[in-house]
């Protein structure tokens, strides 16, 4: 004997027993025609509803009131249930390799594209482990050259600064040392775009170089038909056209020296140095370079100091 307890008045049952006692009539009593599937048979199932509610007086407004409920609860679940499931199905942080070499130190890093980035001393580069998605690297201070392993359907990116660099594939190189106002990037082969945001600096191709201020972003672009970016690569330490001040501070991540400028010489000079070289032929290399326009004298032990010819005590 079935014992569960039945509404006082149809128009109080609950939801799941009307539905289950349509459900009984439609499995004893031939439905004419095909039985509808779908949202028709939940539109019938609903008319059907209707119909009962009009035969035992209770009004269509009322009940469509009560549907309407039904329909907003089942709305507010759905929305809940999809929200917390969005929330706990949170997507893993993107974890990031980060690599920084020392004084004189230079390193050869393989990124999980087979690109290959040549790390010059004193800097530090940061990539994402896996390069899952876009493949982007961060030059976070220094120097590196970047050969770019081509893939047209994942762009590779190297941010410095607010300074984007979207390349396919090609080998270029980034300079941005700490003490330096500008970053200065050379291209040796391929095609890049430099940019901020959406604002596009320049495209540049083989021997073309740039040079953007890090504080106003104004910027220069230049064609050296003898422009060698390759250095970290070669094994040499390649400046062209470059201040002199900017110089020094390169030669500082390479060698334990410190250079005191004494005054802005407004010199910018072009060379190529073997890192083999010892910090006495540098110093000697540098004097020819400046010609008489500059002193370079010891001051004490890996210090020097840097003065125009005609400076004043």
């Amino acid at each position: 004997m079935n014992n569960k307890k039945r509404p006082a008045r149809f128009e109080d049952a609950p939801e799941d027993f009307l539905h289950g006692w349509l459900d009984h009539l439609s499995n004893t009593n031939d439905f004419p025609g095909n039985m509808p599937e779908g949202k028709e048979k939940e539109q019938l199932r609903k008319q059907m509803l209707m119909g009962i509610k009009h035969r035992v007086g209770v009004p269509v407004m009322s009940f469509t009131r009560k549907l309407l409920r039904w329909s907003a609860a089942a709305v507010v679940v759905s929305v809940v249930a999809v929200s917390g499931y969005l929330l706990l199905k949170k997507e893993p942080a993107t974890r990031f390799v980060t690599l920084y070499t020392q004084t004189g130190e230079r390193k050869m890093v393989r990124l999980p594209d087979n690109s290959t980035v040549w790390v010059g001393p004193g800097s530090g580069i940061a990539y994402a482990e896996g390069f899952n998605g876009n493949r982007q690297v961060k030059l976070l201070y220094g120097e590196a050259l970047f050969d770019v392993s081509k893939d047209d359907m994942h762009p590779f990116s190297v941010g410095v600064d607010s300074v984007m660099v979207d390349v396919l594939g090609t080998s270029f190189n980034i300079k941005a040392y700490k003490k330096h106002d500008h970053i200065t990037i050379g291209v040796s082969t391929g095609k890049i775009r430099v940019r901020k945001n959406e604002l596009v600096f320049s495209y540049l191709s083989a021997r073309d170089q740039i040079q953007i201020d890090k504080h106003s972003y104004t910027f220069n672009t230049t064609t050296m038909p003898l422009l060698d970016v390759e250095g970290l690569r070669s094994h040499r330490i390649n400046f062209e056209d470059m201040p002199l001040a900017d110089v020094l501070t390169m030669l500082e991540s390479y060698y334990p020296v410190t250079f005191d400028l004494q005054d802005e010489a407004s010199i910018r000079i072009s060379g190529s140095l073997g890192m083999k070289l010892e910090l006495r032929q540098v110093i000697l290399v540098l004097q020819q370079l400046v010609e008489k326009k500059v002193n370079i004298t010891e001051k004490s032990p890996g210090v020097y100091t840097v003065q125009s010819s005609n400076h004043k005590n």
